[in-house]
């Protein structure tokens, strides 16, 4: 049932309109009834698989609804069937069953387009045309669809670089949301807004109107873009501000989140070391992760508070050496090592001096306050997969794993995972690493080797050839695959090839080989990664920038060792001193960084699917569903 409409009116001297150069919003939420849907069988099966998750099924049946319908009916219907292949990441189909819809909108039609076609063109990169199709929405009824089409038009404001209409159509959205939660996690979106358009806002801004509100709001991101190469300038200015304009938004906003992550940020101890292999088989990762911390190092500029770092070669006399060498010459916080032998080398030698570790200690190698144990770990991906599809409503797995302890190691956190969510494994099946053909393997957990034998039955009782289909099991939801990117490029096409193709596939990020072109063969396959790689804002083009500045051109096949190393950085300055401080949150190139009672520090990783050979970034978390506003956000 639809909730009680509520009007947002212009505030005054806010001018409106649909142009480029006006402001968006002027959303008056007026009676504008929306056109019912059939409530049939049909009508209800396709809400129910949109529900389950199943949004190929879903489209499908929305397309068979279209074909006996007529008129606006038939259109909404063509719109929710685009709208579920958008959610399936079908982006071309999403595109020919719009084009269908036509360009003649039935009002009652109108924001549910809106929203499906601006999604769809922010997932191509076109913020523009985004803009342009929301901003025919001027009016709707639906406080969801208000809170919706709002977010939206700021997200391709903000991409447009237009941050003061960005910024006012914000909020206007916090006038439409219920709950001091939602208004204060909008007043976020902000805040990133702002770090991620800094560089657009003009010194000392006002806004059109001098509107103190919008003005205080481009002040703080100006200021943030200004001094973000320095900590203490970017804390004194950001606090002076609070304390100029206490009445503010932002000043809330900076007392609680902002201004305690800086004074974390920028307490740094006074010596580190780094210990790192610089020779030998692992050196290129050694190195990587070496610039990559000099590179966070280098951009604070002349900050007062830099720690002396002092590198150490765990190769030279092995990595407990190394440690003893680094605690004698006075380091009051340790990064390193790398390799998961030397870590518990070192674990049971930590006693007083804080120690982020670049790999996990095996159980038992060592315990104490002062450690930390920070990886790339692929069971965190693993349990991502799990996660990831569980919440898109997705939970009979089958799994196809590497033959390698690697192999084991993830299938476990998988599992652990997913059973945890409710959802069930229903069969897994390892791989040789060094075949090319993993039509077994398949055969087993898609029970197609249980067809093909029934078939051999049959043909020997008859005596004769027979024309034959082979039918893979029904009930698998999703596939989990822990691959390297070598086979992971003959897999996916040999799940094609068993009549697999169609079922969603997640991965690590191990599959995907940074710097490679042409990743045609991973097609549909979809797989978590960094920020570092995935996400691109303005502070990690930056980030990135510094690298090469200092560097060079260093292989970006190394991306995720210097984002670790960036990421080492700050968490020297988080952790510094903390003995057993668990439960710390940071925001990294590597994702975000959670530290749980063990000092285990997890990740939570950006989502992609491939498309077309490359890498497209997916939403961090699907749309929900309401009763309220199902005929929308089911559509996106």
């Amino acid at each position: 049932m639809l909730k009680k409409k509520r009007t947002v009116s212009q505030p005054a001297n806010r001018p409106c309109g649909h142009g480029a150069a006006l402001l968006l919003g002027c959303l008056l939420l007026a009676a504008c009834a929306p056109l019912q849907q059939a409530d049939d069988g049909s009508a209800t099966a396709a809400r129910s698989l949109a529900a389950q998750g199943d949004h190929l099924a879903a489209s499908r049946t929305y397309l068979d609804l279209a074909v006996t319908s007529t008129g606006d009916q038939r259109q909404r219907y063509l719109i929710f069937a685009a709208g579920e292949l958008y959610l399936a990441n079908d982006l071309d189909g999403t595109e020919r069953i719009l084009q269908q819809a036509g360009e003649n909108i039935a009002p009652g039609n109108l924001a549910v387009w809106a929203e499906v076609t601006a999604e769809l063109q922010l997932a191509r990169g076109q913020p523009a045309a985004a803009l342009e199709a929301l901003n025919r929405v001027s009016s709707t009824d639906r406080q969801s669809a208000a809170d919706r089409i709002l977010l939206l038009r700021s997200e391709a404001l903000f991409l447009l670089g237009r941050v003061e209409s960005a910024v006012r159509t914000l909020l206007q959205r916090e006038q439409v949301l219920d709950g001091a939660a939602a208004i204060k996690a909008n007043r976020r979106l902000i805040w990133s807004g702002l770090q991620q358009a800094g560089a657009s806002i003009p010194a000392n801004p006002v806004a059109r109107d001098g509107d103190p509100l919008v003005t205080g709001w481009l002040q703080v991101g100006h200021l943030a873009f200004r001094d973000r190469g320095s900590l203490n300038n970017l804390y004194a200015t950001l606090n002076d501000w609070r304390n100029g304009n206490p009445g503010h938004p932002a000043s809330r906003l900076l007392t609680e989140d902002v201004l305690p992550g800086l004074t974390a940020l920028s307490s740094y101890p006074r010596q580190v070391a780094l210990l790192l292999p610089l020779s030998g088989k692992q050196k290129a990762f050694g190195e990587a992760i070496r610039d990559g911390y000099l590179t966070a190092h280098f951009e604070l500029g002349n900050e007062t508070r830099r720690p002396a770092v002092k590198i150490y070669d765990t190769l030279d006399n092995g990595a407990a050496d190394a440690y003893k060498r680094a605690v004698l010459d006075g380091a009051s916080f340790i990064i390193g090592p790398l390799l998961k032998n030397q870590v518990a080398a070192i674990a049971p030698l930590v006693t007083d001096v804080t120690t982020l570790t670049l790999n996990t200690a095996p159980e038992g190698a060592g315990e104490s306050g002062y450690l930390y144990q920070f990886a790339l770990a692929p069971e965190d991906e693993a349990r991502a997969a799990a996660i990831r599809a569980t919440d898109e409503g997705l939970v009979n797995a089958v799994a196809l794993v590497e033959d390698s302890e690697w192999g084991r190691r993830v299938l476990a956190a998988f599992d652990e995972e997913l059973q945890g969510r409710r959802g069930k494994l229903l069969a897994a099946s390892g791989y040789v690493t060094t075949a090319t053909d993993y039509s077994a393997a398949i055969q087993r957990i898609l029970l197609l080797d249980e067809s093909y034998a029934r078939r051999d039955r049959l043909a020997a009782n008859l005596g004769k050839k027979l024309e034959f289909e082979p039918r893979r099991r029904q009930d698998v939801d999703f596939i989990f695959l822990a691959s390297k990117a070598k086979a992971a490029r003959l897999i996916k096409p040999q799940l094609r090839f068993h009549y697999a193709g169609e079922i969603p596939t997640y991965a690590t990020s191990d599959i995907f080989q940074p710097g490679t072109t042409d990743n045609s063969d991973l097609n549909g396959l979809y797989f978590p990664d960094i920020p570092w790689l995935l996400e691109p804002s303005q502070p990690v083009a930056e980030h990135q920038a510094t690298l090469q500045r200092h560097w060079g051109n260093r292989p970006v096949q190394l991306a995720r060792f210097y984002a670790m190393g960036y990421d080492s950085y700050s968490l020297s300055a988080l952790l510094h001193g903390r003995s057993a401080a668990r439960g710390l949150i940071m925001d990294g190139m590597t994702g975000k960084l959670i530290a749980d009672a063990a000092g285990v520090i997890h990740r939570e990783l950006k989502w992609a699917r491939m498309e077309r050979g490359r890498t497209r970034t997916l939403p961090d978390v699907q749309r929900g569903l309401t009763e309220d506003a199902e005929i929308i956000l089911s559509q996106q």
